[in-house]
């Protein structure tokens, strides 16, 4: 007599997932994975790869993106760190004040470790082609980046240098002499000193004719990139600035001196302890709903462009350090590296 039989044996698990991820309060991360992919940013395969989570996928996508702007151009020259959070922050755009909306992500670069350019060589050389090219060089350079980052120079270095003469005079008359003024005038090449004090000429307006004459002279590659970053700088952007969440503002992205160890390297190494004791606002900051197109577009845009204006810098900073290192005078290393950001 046959066997009786029960059933059809244990049910298959071939092609059932073996794990499924969940992620508390996390619809506007996936909101924010949804635009990402719906803009080819990412693809089925990424997110496979990123084992289904979002929060891996976010940051996979965001890394290439940066990437794929930046490229090698900040290795040793500029340290950005880029977070994106969904924190409530009170923000505001440059005429407005504004509340968070609900389902809002705030996306930031903070500088991790300060730049460095010593630009004295290169303004000399340049004065040589031209009375005024050099000064007028590193005064559109320092206009155009003042639009989008902060770089401490010596207009900061001069700011420093009346903030201590001020404490020096409200000090007893025995206790002055404990105050070392920063001889910031004497550090200031005289070409700069005449343009921008003398003459007065420091509008962008005045500076680009002359700059323009040299396009194709022996040093067209630093003017080139110096004409990008100045029409990067002035493109209008959607960033935002912080109310009252911040002790002061952005820690400078980069210290531009003349010489080593001069004045305003001088008047910097005093500044940046009280840096690192304050919580500083970031660099550059956006805030944008993932799922309505306009604002993330917005926000892509603004990231964009602050993204490629430091790119064009870092590889600035490249090759007029080399010029420095290589016609310098008095070239030698800092004796420590420029400050880290906490």
């Amino acid at each position: 007599m046959p066997s009786r039989s029960f059933g059809d044996g244990l049910p298959s698990l071939h092609g059932t997932r073996a794990n499924y991820v969940h992620e508390v309060d996390a619809q506007v991360l996936y909101r924010l994975c949804y635009a990402l992919a719906e803009r080819s940013f990412g693809d089925i395969r990424l997110w496979h790869d990123c084992e289904e989570i979002p929060s891996l996928f976010a940051e996979a996508v965001i890394t290439k993106l940066i990437d794929q702007v930046s490229g090698d151009s900040f290795k040793d020259t500029l340290t950005y760190v880029c977070e994106i959070s969904d924190d409530t922050h009170e923000y505001s755009y440059p005429r407005q004040k504004k509340k968070p909306e609900e389902g809002c992500l705030t996306a930031t670069f903070e500088i991790q470790q300060v730049g460095c350019l010593k630009i004295g060589a290169a303004i000399e050389s340049l004065e040589q082609e031209e009375r005024f090219l050099g000064a007028a060089f590193y005064l559109m350079l320092c206009r155009s980046l003042y639009r989008r980052i902060w770089a401490y120079t010596h207009h900061d270095a001069g700011y420093y240098k009346e903030q201590v003469e001020e404490w020096r005079e409200m000090e007893d008359p025995e206790s002055r002499d404990a105050y070392e003024i920063p001889k910031v005038d004497e550090a200031i090449p005289e070409a700069v000193h005449t343009l921008e004090n003398v003459i007065g000429q420091c509008d962008p307006h005045q500076l680009r004719p002359l700059l323009r004459r040299h396009l194709h002279g022996p040093y067209g590659l630093w003017i080139k990139k110096l004409l990008t970053i100045h029409r990067l700088s002035r493109l209008p952007v959607d960033s935002v600035r912080f109310e009252d969440e911040y002790d002061c503002h952005p820690v400078p992205s980069v210290l531009i001196l003349f010489k080593d160890h001069d004045a305003i390297e001088e008047c910097f190494d005093q500044e940046e302890e009280h840096y690192q004791q304050c919580s500083c606002e970031p660099t550059c900051a956006v805030s944008f709903r993932p799922d309505v197109k306009d604002e993330f577009d917005a926000a892509y845009r603004t990231m964009a462009i602050f993204l490629k204006l430091n790119r064009e810098f870092a590889e600035l900073i490249t090759l007029l350090n080399k010029w420095e290192k290589a016609h310098g005078r008095r070239h030698q290393h800092r004796a420590k590296p420029a400050l880290p950001a906490h």
